[in-house]
């Protein structure tokens, strides 16, 4: 029996230490340093991944991860949290007053202090998807959104798929992006995994594809250079059964609340809220338009500048589309339709950091003056709020100089793209599709 009990203890010494050595060879696997220097940009931009990465962790401990996990079922005790507008604006629906969402007086009259200032600037069919959030009390509404978001932000890294194990995760989870996004409880999440699914499967999964996209238009500034991606790709089943999806969901909007909620939301756009939105000069705003704003510039010189910034950004997409491979052409147009974007705030940061990661997948090792830009550009939320701490005119003279910033990293992408032809990532289903269309086989 002792004999039998030492021979137990020595297979479960020897099975635990097993356990532990593949353990090891995770974490081994993990900390890949050299292949992070190498296939991540480069030494410089992983270096400042890790450092900024590091830097957010720090600050998520020490502001008790800024109330994320705080779940007041009063309104007027939720804290800097955005996603109490979303709920808002889904209760008033639920009693019949959805017209009031976009009166800011009415609307932010059960807020906190922290919050009087948000507004509703969803269009009404977001109401659709709004409104089942008020059956709900706030805790749990908000926990059905933090799950939602979560599973939309792991999906998308799932999505592009680059490789060196779980330092994508770890670079994208502690991204100033997800922190600004999760930290305010947005939607850019949804938004980004929407957007990125259907811009990756748009030939082939053109039904999935549309309806993500129709659900991308509660937010529709980052769907004005959709067409012109789907046209240049010759994806028209996409483009139909996203017309569709949006027609569908409009249709509904007017038949649950009334075809005059539209003309409040489009009285809004002219001198509202929305009007209020565009001409206020916000430090985490990163719009070319607001970047003149905040140097002074008039409204009709901001609306000039942004109108022509959606013209040169929809002719980089369509060019990107035709003369590069899709996931190529995906991260460029990620980076065009931010600079497009009439609205874009520092948590939808997401769109950037998605891009990076997709030029990281495609070539691995960039130039260093690509690698610095790159870097800046992926920090400059967490810098201008360093900054705001410092100095509220040098925060904004930052801010005002990011899309300079992203334009540069995106002539740099674009050369790059052009020098480097052969992609790196693996097959493209692109190319099969091709491939099979001209009758040769991808083998």
């Amino acid at each position: 029996m002792r004999l039998e009990l030492v021979s137990d203890g020595h297979e479960a010494f020897a099975a635990g230490f097993a356990r532990v050595l593949k353990l090891r060879a995770r974490v081994l696997d993990l900390l890949k340093a050299d292949d992070l220097n190498a296939r991540f940009g480069g030494p410089f931009f992983a270096f400042m991944l890790i450092a900024v990465s590091v830097f957010l962790a720090s600050s998520w401990v020490q502001t008790d991860f800024g109330g994320l996990f705080d779940f007041h079922a009063d309104l007027s005790l939720v804290q800097r949290e955005d996603f109490v507008a979303f709920y808002r604006a889904g209760e008033l629906a639920l009693s019949g007053q959805a017209a009031d969402a976009y009166d800011p007086a009415i609307f932010s009259e059960r807020f906190s202090e922290k919050n009087e200032n948000l507004l509703f600037l969803n269009p009404p069919h977001a109401l659709l998807l709004f409104e089942p959030l008020a059956y709900f009390s706030y805790p749990v509404a908000k926990l059905i959104g933090m799950a939602v978001f979560s599973a939309c932000f792991f999906g998308m890294i799932h999505l592009v798929r680059p490789g060196l194990a779980a330092w994508p995760y770890v670079f994208m989870l502690l991204s100033p992006g997800a922190y600004y996004a999760f930290q305010l409880l947005q939607l850019s999440p949804l938004i980004t995994f929407l957007l990125l699914f259907a811009m990756l499967h748009s030939r082939d999964r053109p039904v999935l594809s549309g309806m993500a996209l129709a659900l991308v238009t509660i937010k529709p500034q980052y769907g004005l250079l959709l067409p012109v991606f789907l046209a240049a790709n010759r994806d028209w089943r996409t483009i139909f059964y996203a017309a569709l999806g949006t027609a569908t969901l409009i249709s509904l909007s007017v038949g649950v609340y009334g075809l005059g909620l539209w003309e409040t939301f489009l009285a809004s756009m002219r001198d509202g809220a929305h009007s209020f939105q565009f001409s206020a000069n916000h430090g985490m705003m990163s719009t070319i338009g607001s970047s003149f704003g905040k140097w002074g510039a008039s409204a009709e010189i901001r609306m000039a500048t942004q109108v022509l910034s959606i013209v040169l950004a929809a002719f980089t997409v369509w060019f990107s589309v035709r003369l590069l491979p899709r996931q190529r052409a995906v991260a460029v147009s990620l980076f065009a339709i931010a600079l497009a974007a009439p609205s874009f705030m520092f948590y939808d940061w997401l769109f950037y950091s998605v891009a990076l990661i997709l030029v990281v997948k495609e070539v691995p090792r960039w130039p260093l003056m690509l690698q610095a830009s790159a870097a800046l550009l992926w920090i400059s939320p967490t810098v201008h709020d360093v900054l705001l701490t410092r100095d509220w005119l040098i925060s904004m003279i930052f801010s005002s100089l990011v899309p300079l910033v992203a334009f540069i990293v995106l002539c740099q992408v674009l050369a790059l793209f052009m020098k480097n032809k052969q992609p790196q990532s693996g097959f493209d289903p692109e190319d099969d599709i091709r491939l099979r269309a001209s009758g040769q086989s991808a083998a």
